[in-house]
């Protein structure tokens, strides 16, 4: 073999090994794609198989056969030297290099590639010292042949390719510099390594081919059992899904063969039936019919050779005797020829569906012969026989559509205290109510025109043609007098009452009905707000003002997403250290079209919509957010108090919210204090006693708001998780100089230190009032004299000022 041809085998070894990751390195130079011959290597590389990672177990398996080989190899070596003359340390040193690079094979140390590529290495070392001891025998140059294919067992290109190099390397090698120990004497030595390289590439080529197409087979079988075994698994879980249904499901399923015997039976079927699986299998379907039912199963077994299914529904019958109606499903079962080998039938007890079906019918037979009735009753109130709101709608449409000379009216009656008859009373005496209004509301309006009762205390009354507004109004008066009467109620008598609202119908309205009762229902709220038990009608204003209200709700739920809100922030003073310790968030909503709007107009509204929890999140996330934001600037530590609503107190979730936005923030929930009105511990006293003591678990003090302006009780408090009072500023602004004696606000400090809780003033203006708070041994103020409620801001600048109270006497912001 030529120096080129070796240098080319070598040069592919190494290029298919970097390739593979077999351990051998390409080599280092310059670009390979340049040169045609590396263009070569890489179609070399390309066409070689791409070999397979073994399970460890073979790899090993194989591995031990080829050093078990090499250790044979090495005792051949020994006595083939000594038969032919070599003495004894002439054949250990010929049998040395086999010995050392076997021994080298095994090293655990090695990695898998190393061992290989070692171990292919041995063995052509053995056949070349064979080659060597024979004086270049032809023969003996089989050996390399024979043990070639040994390196294929690591099924990785490297150690063969390594394996062919090393022959080409022999064979040049030593073929030319030690001539007869490759070739025999006598022979010319390019003559003879030309005839070997082409036996060698003619191996490697043969072992190649089988291997690469052994690879090619090996991927097809394994990829066809793969899908082959992925489709099975497939199939067995439909099946395991389809049996699993079969044996869940309420109704009899089962099998039968052509014949008709019972093959298979499920546990629905046992239900059913009453029989178990060991008491039908084998045997024929005729047990399931009732008696005098057995004549029609064998034309019905005959009529599914020709029919896929059959909905059959027959009388059957139980282990017990008992008949029962049976719906019966049948289909066919067919092998893989699509020759029909039995059946399948669903059973499912259908005498209760009879049974309703024929109560249906007589219920629909009553209902025909009830229809007059049924009509009457679609336009009337079935309790009070007044017309209904699809009848109020008919007449109403009438008026509106009749040519009028004067105007028409519709009264809106609500009774006033109707709820509080049901809630202690009960039902029987809302009706008995009910009734007894309805017919003196009858009595009260001429007989053309309509009275009718729209639902629960709601009633209206429709004036077809008034001769002005004086007789309307008259109607009205005679009306409210009429719902003032007391109501007889065995021992009980009851005494209602009305508001009315009236909407004038003009000859020329061009309202619809809905609106004409929309505007009604607002003059009848009007009378409400008003004082109740009266009237009033309906003007433009009145609906002006629920719109400006409904654009004010309808805003108020998007400000939060809009980013319209933001906070205030009060300072709280400590009176014994004469520092600000702490804040009171406060929000306001900035609208984009209204300017500011303060929090008197939008938080009952907000309370009423149930915006308002909406608005108590984000206020606990803003705050949590800039209280982060001082502690950040290195600011003193602060508490910042928020303001949370009874609604939200009520949802449960109030210490989850706490927590997640502290956690979000990065700040200890000690840091927070929230506050709730005294009406908030009342309104849902055992939610917000939960929910205070989630919140108070966390850390986190409780402060009563505008403490002396609800109804707490010492005892209520007592039973409450609160840390502090907060004194209304009404009973500050009641402070006299010396009168703290006997103020309300002296009191209430009294109970909050006899309760262990510290005392907040609200609303300090004055000097005065803060000398007096000093001496009664209030705990800490709040208020215009500190600072009124400004931006984060200038709650940065005041604290970096370090001042005591006595500077800060005089307001900072405007409120």
């Amino acid at each position: 073999m030529s120096t080129e041809n070796a240098a080319l085998v070598t040069s592919g070894s190494w290029a298919v090994g970097a390739a593979r990751g077999d351990g051998l390195e390409a080599p280092i130079g310059s670009d390979r794609s340049s040169t045609p011959a590396h263009g070569l290597l890489r179609r070399v590389a390309r066409a070689l198989p791409s070999g397979r990672q073994l399970p460890d177990e073979q790899w090993e398996q194989h591995h031990r056969f080829v050093l078990r080989t090499l250790a044979g190899l090495t005792v051949a070596v020994l006595v083939y030297a000594l038969v032919s003359g070599h003495g004894v340390l002439g054949a250990g040193g010929l049998a040395a290099p086999v010995a050392v690079l076997g021994l080298t094979a095994a090293l655990p140390m090695l990695t898998r590639g190393e061992k290989a590529n070692v171990a292919a290495v041995g063995l052509m070392t053995a056949a070349a010292v064979v080659v060597h001891i024979s004086g270049g025998r032809t023969e003996a140059h089989f050996l390399f042949f024979a043990l070639l294919p040994l390196a294929a067992l690591y099924a990785t290109p490297v150690p063969f390719v390594m394996a062919v190099g090393f022959v080409a390397l022999h064979h040049f090698l030593l073929g030319s510099m030690l001539h007869g120990s490759v070739f025999p004497h006598g022979h010319s030595v390019l003559q003879m390594s030309l005839l070997h390289a082409v036996f060698i590439l003619i191996e490697a080529w043969a072992c190649f081919v089988a291997w690469r197409r052994f690879e090619d087979r090996r991927e097809f079988v394994e990829q066809l059992a793969s899908d082959r075994t992925a489709q099975l698994h497939e199939q067995r879980d439909q099946l395991v899904r389809l049996a699993a249904v079969v044996q869940s499901t309420d109704d009899a399923v089962f099998t039968a063969t052509l014949g008709g015997l019972i093959e298979t039976w499920n546990p629905g079927a046992q239900r059913l039936y009453g029989y178990t699986a060991e008491e039908v299998l084998g045997r024929h379907v005729r047990i399931l019919v009732a008696p005098g039912m057995e004549r029609l199963v064998a034309p019905a077994l005959a009529a599914l050779q020709q029919n896929p299914g059959l909905h059959i529904e027959r009388l059957h019958q139980r282990k017990d005797g008992s008949v029962f109606e049976a719906l019966l499903t049948v289909s066919a079962i067919r092998g893989e020829d699509g020759e029909l080998t039995g059946h399948a039938a669903i059973a499912r007890d259908v005498t209760e569906q009879k049974r309703a079906q024929a109560e249906a019918l007589s219920s629909a037979q009553r209902l025909q012969e009830q229809a007059g009735e049924l009509r009457r009753l679609a336009l009337h109130d079935p309790l009070t026989g007044l017309a209904n709101r699809a009848l109020l709608r008919t007449r109403l449409e009438a008026v509106l559509s009749a040519r009028r000379t004067g105007p028409s009216a519709v009264l809106l009656l609500d009774l006033d205290d109707f709820k509080a008859v049901n809630d202690v009373f009960g039902h029987g005496a809302g009706d008995a109510v009910l009734t007894a209004i309805s017919g003196r509301l009858q009595a009260g309006v001429r007989p053309e025109d309509t009275v009718a009762r729209l639902g629960g205390d709601e009633f209206v009354v429709l004036i077809g043609t008034a001769h002005g507004r004086q007789e309307i109004g008259a109607v009205a008066e005679r009306l409210i007098a009429a719902s003032n009467e007391a109501v007889p109620w065995g021992p009980e008598s009851f005494e209602v009452g009305c508001s009315i609202g009236i909407t004038l119908i003009d000859p020329a309205d061009d309202r619809n009905p809905d609106e004409i009762l929309r505007d009604a229902d607002i003059a009848m709220y009007a009378a409400k707000g008003a004082g109740r038990n009266r009237f009033e009608v309906f003007e433009p204003a009145m609906h002006e003002k629920v719109v400006a209200h409904s654009e004010l709700v309808r805003d108020l739920r998007s400000a939060a997403a809009g980013g319209q809100f933001f906070l205030l922030y009060q300072p709280q003073v400590d009176l014994r250290s004469g520092r600000v310790t702490g804040v009171e968030a406060l929000a306001r909503w900035q609208h984009p079209h209204r300017g500011l709007v303060l929090p008197d107009t939008f938080i009952a509204v907000a309370e009423d919509t149930g915006a308002i929890d909406l608005i108590d999140d984000w206020a606990l996330e803003e705050a949590c957010r800039q209280l982060a934001a001082w502690d950040a600037a290195g600011l003193p530590s602060l508490q910042v108090a928020i303001n949370i609503s009874a609604r939200r107190l009520a949802r449960g979730d109030l210490a989850e919210a706490v927590r997640s936005s502290a956690r979000a923030a990065g700040v200890d929930p000690a840091r927070l204090e929230i506050e709730i009105t005294e009406t908030a511990t009342t309104s849902c006293a055992i939610e917000a006693a939960r929910a205070l003591e989630e919140v108070r678990a966390l850390g986190v003090s409780i402060a009563i708001d505008d403490f002396g302006m609800g109804h707490s009780s010492f005892g209520r408090l007592r039973a409450l998780p609160v840390d502090r009072l907060k004194i209304d500023r009404s009973f500050i602004a009641a402070l006299e100089p010396h009168g703290e004696s006997g103020s309300i606000a002296g009191a209430m400090v009294a109970m909050g230190g006899s309760l262990g809780l510290d005392v907040v003033a609200e609303g300090v203006e004055t000097e005065e009032q803060l000398e007096v708070l000093r001496r009664l041994g209030c705990d800490a103020v709040q208020g215009y004299l500190f600072g009124r409620p400004m931006p984060a801001e200038a709650i940065d600048r005041l604290l970096r000022s370090a001042l005591s109270i006595d500077p800060l006497t005089r307001p900072t912001s405007a409120r």
